[in-house]
């Protein structure tokens, strides 16, 4: 039984789906599945032994946990505590709809933002306990209570509501309402992603470290006339990596060890990924681009546009290259099957197929990030097998950067409607395109900076046009390129992303004691190289051993606490080492 088990919260998601709600708390299989971080669903009432930190998600009935805490248990209730609000020591009361929330204790986080999350849904709570982070009115938000030998670890926040939401915003029915600075003027009359974003220009922007602010309106023109405002932090991200430590930190109070796999091979701390769209099909732009990324060194997701093509010489060079064929799906209205639709993207499917010579194409991006409804497009990828895209990001200078609040590859989550299941499409954010002309080059290292912080993946897009006729642009392509690698993030395209990450989520782990330290074993559907399985174990030690399997084990600071990493080579099947920390 794994040291960590979360409350089965089934009859709260069936009772939320007769009544047509969204089982937000879902969300949580999507959030420890990223983390590969194994996990027991149990009944309030029937807790293993083994189970050390216990996460009540939903609400629901409680009994059994009070005793189990006081004997030296540790809690993480998320959302309205309910029945359990006398053992966590608040009282909740006020709905809050959407708020910011400040840490103001490092006891649990060891590692978090620079400043404030935007949180949607919660509750405001008087508290008999630690506040360890707060609403903007200095009403407590997240709370900490010691009861016997065990612990309680209260969030008046919905994360699951607010990680989603941030990450997916809101259905996509009009144009959004613009910044009032003037930098983001995304009411264009063209539906698409930003329009249905849920972070805030007046709350969740920062202008560029070193960038003098704005003192009058902004005029959206290109190149910008100077840097303007963006959304410098992944949020979402931050709220899973503070619910990570909180499992962590909830663990280590109790003595209980706990493996997660780390998102990407053995000493890489982040990774960098760069896209082109060949919007106009010129043939000279796209030998621009091809020149350009060859200088850069870079291997590209090439999202071709439909209709018409580059040459068939062109195509060939391009695969040859190494550069990833991908479709750019176009529903502009500027041809006959560029309309937004199943029909029309399965014709455009068809189309890069036979263009590019490519049969089982993964990837897309939706041209101008054309999107509608709120996630409609998923099942369509779906039905065709594209199994990333990556069309999710901004179209204007002023909300570069972190618009969904994300660097990770992430599954979506369906509506109610679907039953809020995962949808097998990975999204990979856009963060920014054209540098020196769409976006200010200073965006460049903020966005790059945010990436590693939550060790995830920075996207930036390329027009061949802009390579081709704006030097400015093809030398921040090149520049950017050496400093993601002088940082050690290496150049992924999405193929690779997505062959990646769908191999860890196939990985299974388990620890358990052993008289010369631990047994690590994985489970895997396939080999993943390079992998870096990390503990969070009580006696973590400098000069950790690998006692028995292939591999090596050292100690590594992660989110600001110690893990010992064991790199090996997970193969297909199972996989045991023994290791004393």
């Amino acid at each position: 039984m794994p040291a960590i088990a979360v409350v089965d919260n089934r009859v709260a998601t069936e009772r939320a789906h007769r009544a047509g709600q969204d089982a937000w708390w879902a969300y949580l299989d999507e959030i420890l599945g990223q983390l590969r971080l194994p996990y027991a669903v149990v009944a309030p009432d029937d807790i293993p032994d083994d189970v050390s930190v216990l996460v009540v998600a939903a609400p629901g009935p409680t009994d059994g946990i009070e005793d189990w805490v006081a004997a030296g248990g540790a809690l993480i209730v998320v959302g309205d505590p309910g029945s359990l609000s006398t053992l966590a020591g608040v009282s909740a009361y006020a709905a809050v709809p959407d708020g910011q929330v400040t840490r103001v204790d490092e006891s649990v986080w060891s590692y978090g933002p620079p400043r404030g999350l935007h949180a949607i849904g919660g509750r405001l709570m008087v508290a008999d306990a630690e506040v360890i982070a707060r609403w903007q009115d200095d009403t407590a938000a997240v709370t900490l209570r010691r009861v016997g030998a065990g612990v309680v670890l209260t969030y008046g926040v919905d994360l699951w509501q607010t990680i989603v939401r941030i990450r997916q915003g809101y259905a996509v029915t009009a144009d959004g309402a613009p910044a009032a600075d003037g930098t983001a003027p995304i009411d264009d009359g063209i539906l698409k992603c930003e329009d249905g974003m849920a972070l805030s220009f007046e709350h969740d922007r920062a202008m560029p470290p070193g960038e003098p602010e704005l003192v009058e309106r902004f005029v959206h023109t290109y190149p910008p006339p100077s840097a303007v405002p963006m959304f410098d932090q992944p949020q979402a991200d931050w709220w899973c990596a503070l619910f990570a430590q909180s499992l962590w930190w909830s663990a280590s109070q109790t003595g209980a060890a706990v493996p997660w796999l780390w998102y990407w091979p053995s000493g890489v701390d982040a990774v960098a990924h760069m896209s082109h769209d060949s919007d106009g099909n010129v043939e000279e732009e796209g030998q621009a681009a091809l020149d350009a990324f060859a200088e850069a060194d870079v291997k590209v997701t090439w999202c071709h546009l439909f209709p018409g093509g580059y040459s068939p010489d062109l195509h060939v060079e391009i695969t040859a290259a190494g550069h990833e064929n991908a479709l750019h799906y176009n529903a502009m209205g500027d041809a006959d099957l560029a309309v937004w639709g199943w029909p029309q993207l399965r014709a455009q499917y068809a189309w890069a197929q036979a263009v590019t010579g490519t049969e089982r194409i993964v990837s897309n991006k939706n041209h101008y990030t054309r999107w509608e409804g709120w996630t409609d497009f998923y099942p369509w990828c779906e039905r065709l097998g594209i199994q990333i895209d990556e069309s999710r990001g901004p179209s204007k200078q002023g909300d570069v950067g972190f618009t969904f609040g994300t660097a990770h590859l992430t599954f979506p989550m369906a509506p109610v409607a679907d039953g809020n299941r995962l949808y097998d499409v990975l999204n990979l954010p856009l963060h920014t395109q054209d540098l020196a002309w769409a976006g200010h080059v200073a965006v460049r290292d903020v966005i790059l900076d945010g990436a590693q912080a939550v060790h995830g993946v920075a996207h930036f897009l390329f027009h061949g046009p802009h390579l081709r006729w704006r030097p400015p642009t093809r030398r921040a392509c090149v520049e950017l390129a050496a400093e993601a690698r002088r940082r050690g993030m290496p150049w992924w395209t999405a193929g690779q992303l997505n062959t990646w990450e769908r191999s860890r989520r196939g990985v299974v782990l388990s620890l358990e004691p052993h008289p010369d330290g631990y047994t690590v074993r994985a489970q895997a559907a396939e080999p993943v190289p390079a992998a870096a399985v990390l503990l969070a174990v009580p006696e973590a030690g400098r000069d950790p051993i690998v006692k028995e399997g292939e591999g090596s084990a050292r100690t590594v600071e992660r989110f600001g606490q110690a893990f010992v990493e064991l790199t090996a080579d997970i193969v297909a099947g199972d996989n045991r080492w023994v290791i004393t920390p």
